[in-house]
């Protein structure tokens, strides 16, 4: 398949995806809400965060798996490639066995003794817990699995079983609205069974298409490899730490100085956040196997080209999302919400912003996991993700009002952009002066443009119904990003690489409609 072609099935795969999996989700959780009532889903809420908390590790994981595999995919070794993936089974085994015993050990004296869960229920939430602790022991022991199919770039095989994952959740809560009794008990098993099924068909589909991921069981041998993607890891744990930590440590300062009102806006800008992550990854995930293969086979020049055209192209994507989702956040939220919490506003626009000015650098990122060094930048921006906390503590001592850490967010994501820019040319060999003028620079005069334009407009036609404006606006500033980023932002190669993608989707879409 031509590598134009590939990439556009693969996004278009991937938007379906997010399409599919967003508004599953979102009416599974009113389901769900509505057959729970909000004590059961509180307390199942509750337990979901105290596994989720630990998710970061199987994110830092995900990182080094498909980099490691990509890279052996790049140099041409098909033995390499075999050892790397058996390694990944084995390390993301003995990580789902100590995961799994440690969120034994923690979770039920939590749910005895520590946390607020009424006492009728507590058999129910031991049950829920050992689900979950099951669920997360297949999504962990998956990772190897999605990392080689992210790695041969059967991206839409990915998509497919994540729709397929996303409709059944979807299903389970259908089920449990129509049941009478043990809902929460049934619910907590269907997600569970969830992660099992979604785990079977990503090892079956590996183990019919691609020969490395068929083994027999046998010592390790490369210790050295094994030592090497554990600490590639541990590195990525130290960013992927960092920032649960600054947005649990915001939740903790919110609810001290401002109580649960403020708590209820920043968990509903939450979602729109993990909205705008999914999106954003969605977005650069068919480039970052290609970053690492053009690395591994020594294309170090291609790779820094590619990496810079990642991050222009995710934030102009992003940009068409961000722009008329801002001008529009207060009729958007008023459609989404029945009880709208004070500050709900604001901290969804901050969420908005700070995502956008994270896909400034998210080529820079997948270049330095291409050249395996990761460290300063893991350090340094991981400690920078922690500086909004004490800087907001101070404000609210001052008597400032709670999205001033929005603010702070800001300022430390623009802040990290310039480090990861001087890091990147430190261990990555990128050139600062043109990665500022050919990415920073038009996308952020493009965006900057975008905004006030869209802004602009919204104030012209103040008096039209909301739902007109927002479809104003909207078509205004996609139209005027899409123009803007072909014809401004990006280079006579890209804008030819847009045209490839572009008769490829056209061409797919014409085969489809003949069959």
């Amino acid at each position: 398949m031509r590598a134009a072609s590939r990439v556009a099935l693969n996004s278009v795969a991937l938007y379906t995806n997010m399409i599919v999996s967003m508004g599953a989700a979102l009416l599974g959780t009113r389901f769900v809400l509505q057959a729970l009532g909000s004590t059961e889903y509180g307390a199942y809420a509750l337990i979901a965060n105290i596994v989720a908390m630990f998710s970061f590790i199987n994110v830092a994981m995900s990182v080094a798996t498909q980099r490691y595999i990509s890279f052996a995919i790049g140099s041409g070794e098909a033995g390499r490639v075999k050892e790397v993936f058996y390694n990944n089974v084995v390390i993301h085994i003995c990580i789902a066995s100590i995961l799994a015993l440690f969120l034994v050990a923690v979770g039920i004296p939590a749910i005895e003794c520590w946390l607020d869960i009424p006492r009728e229920i507590h058999g129910v939430a031991l049950v829920v817990l050992l689900c979950m602790i099951v669920g997360i022991v297949f999504i962990v022991v998956s990772v190897p699995y999605e990392g080689m199919m992210n790695a041969k770039e059967d991206i839409v095989v990915i998509a497919g079983i994540n729709i397929v994952d996303a409709l059944f959740k979807f299903l389970a809560a259908v089920v449990v609205l129509q049941l009478n009794s043990r809902r929460l008990i049934v619910y907590a098993a269907l997600v569970m069974c969830s992660s099992i099924i979604a785990f079977t068909l990503k090892k079956m589909y590996c183990h019919s298409h691609y020969a490395e991921t068929c083994f027999r069981w046998h010592r390790v041998k490369d210790f050295s490899l094994v030592r090497s993607m554990i600490g590639f890891a541990g590195w990525n744990l130290i960013g992927a730490g960092s920032s649960l930590a600054r947005y649990q440590g915001v939740a903790v300062l919110l609810n001290k100085f401002f109580g649960l009102a403020a708590n209820a806006a920043y968990g509903i800008s939450q979602q729109l956040n993990g909205f705008l992550v999914f999106f954003a990854n969605s977005s650069v995930r068919p480039m970052r196997p290609q970053i690492v293969k053009h690395e591994a086979a020594g294309m170090h020049s291609q790779m820094v080209k590619l990496a810079s055209t990642t991050s222009k192209f995710s934030f102009v994507l992003l940009s068409l999302v961000v722009v008329p989702l801002y001008v529009n956040m207060p009729y958007v939220i008023d459609l989404w919400l029945v009880e709208i919490p004070a500050g709900v506003l604001e901290f969804c626009r901050g969420f908005l912003i700070i995502v956008l000015i994270g896909q400034l650098s998210i080529g820079l990122q997948i270049a330095l996991e291409s050249v395996g060094r990761i460290k300063l930048q893991q350090i340094i921006v991981g400690l920078m993700h922690l500086l909004p906390l004490p800087a907001a503590y101070i404000l609210f001592n001052q008597g400032y009002s709670a999205h001033v850490i929005m603010y702070c967010i800001i300022a430390e994501e623009v802040i990290a952009l310039l480090l990861r820019v001087l890091i990147a040319r430190i261990d990555a060999d990128m050139p600062i002066e043109s990665y500022a003028k050919e990415v920073i620079f038009p996308c952020v005069a493009l965006a900057a443009v975008a905004f006030l334009s869209a802004g602009l407009l919204d104030l012209f036609v103040a008096s039209w119904h909301p739902m007109a404006r927002l479809i104003l606006t909207t078509l205004f500033s996609v139209t005027l990003i899409v123009l803007g980023g072909y014809f401004f932002c990006f280079s006579a190669w890209e804008r030819g690489n847009v045209n490839l993608l572009l008769a490829a989707i056209m061409r797919r879409f014409k085969v489809k409609k003949r069959n």
